[in-house]
């Protein structure tokens, strides 16, 4: 049986983060992820036009400046590929794969007298004074039974790195989530035909993301110390107008906070787009949605876009008890911001409790 310290569930931001500085404290640490490879939602989550929609700067730990001299993001707004390879890069120059375990799923955990025990899939048991559970937020697929759908069926939450191949295929989607609105103008040209099937407007903005260059890079390795804030971009609904001549795609009431987009709204100007509301579904069969009005979409794929779970992290499996820390992004804080101080006072927690 593996002994430990400390057990973290997670290799994404907060996870890793965790893992390194618990590490540098001495501490016998030991991470575990189902996933294939580190990164956490950006793993998981490959689906064409993935991006941050906060600079890469931001998103990058700030636990050791060598991290931020020798990486050089090659756009303000990175793709979810460059953001994998960031978090690739970082735990390999922080060493941090020998005290990880992937493609290991936790089954359970729960206390056991006075410590932590844990079933790993495959891997067996582990035992551990404290536990850090990194969690991400889970996505939450939209209510719609695709089960006696023929074609092929795929979430947004968990598409390959490698991708699906959606050439010359009549795609669907179903929900309008941020991964909707990233996903649509990147496989708009590429697909036979696109139907969204919309529960709601959303606001979006124009992404602004320029390129960098050895110059750009520069100046942000030069901002180590002191980098330049991000706040949420608010919608600009007389813009998203001038955007589209359909009303269906502006939402009403108030200005709410945006995903930045890559062309989502011209996206169905397009001859071989099709917006239909998702209240209008009666069912999906086997050829494709099926509307109340009889209509029938014909599709050879059907792309389920996952939305986040904004309350409280379901924690399958792990029970509650004492020494167990959760780190989980709080819907009304900014993460990158918000999950480092999260792991920093676990850190702190379980350093001054634990004795070596």
């Amino acid at each position: 049986m593996m002994d430990l310290d400390v057990a973290v569930v997670g290799a994404g931001f907060s996870g890793l983060l965790a893992l390194h500085l618990l590490r540098e404290q001495g501490l016998r640490v030991h991470a575990f992820d189902a996933a294939g490879n580190v990164g956490g939602t950006w793993w998981w989550h490959a689906y064409p036009g993935s991006h941050l929609d906060t600079p890469g700067e931001h998103y990058q730990y700030r636990v050791d400046e060598r991290l931020y001299r020798d990486w050089g993001w090659s756009e303000r707004h990175p793709a979810g590929y460059e953001v994998q390879r960031w978090f690739r890069f970082a735990a390999d120059r922080l060493d941090l794969r020998r005290s990880l375990s992937l493609r290991t799923r936790v089954t359970s955990a729960h206390p056991d007298g006075g410590s932590w025990r844990l079933e790993t899939a495959p891997g067996g048991p582990v035992r551990a004074r404290e536990l850090v559970v990194c969690p991400g937020r889970r996505p939450v697929e939209p209510a719609v039974d695709t089960s006696a759908f023929a074609g092929l069926v795929v979430r947004t939450a968990a598409w390959p790195e490698d991708g699906h191949d959606l050439s010359g295929r009549r795609v669907g989607i179903v929900g309008t989530t941020p991964a909707t609105v990233q996903l649509v103008p990147w496989i708009v040209d590429r697909v036979a035909s696109l139907l969204v099937l919309g529960d709601e407007a959303v606001d979006v903005v124009r992404r602004d993301n320029p390129v960098y260059g050895w110059q750009e890079r520069e100046d942000y390795r030069a901002r180590y110390a002191d980098p330049v804030p991000a706040a949420p971009v608010v919608a600009d609904r007389a813009a998203m107008r001038a955007r589209t001549d359909d009303p269906r795609l502006v939402p009403d009431g108030p200005p709410g906070t945006a995903t930045l987009d890559d062309g989502y709204l011209e996206a169905f100007a397009r001859d071989h787009v099709i917006l239909a509301a998702l209240a209008d579904l009666a069912r999906v069969g086997p050829a494709g949605p099926e509307m109340a009005d009889g209509a029938v979409h014909e599709l050879d794929v059907l792309v389920v876009s996952d939305a986040f779970d904004a309350g409280p992290p379901r924690l399958a499996g792990i029970a509650d008890g004492a020494g167990r820390h959760v780190v989980v992004a709080r819907p009304d804080r900014l993460p990158y911001l918000d999950l480092p101080e999260q792991v920093t006072a676990v850190v702190d927690a379980i350093v001054g409790s634990t004795v070596r």
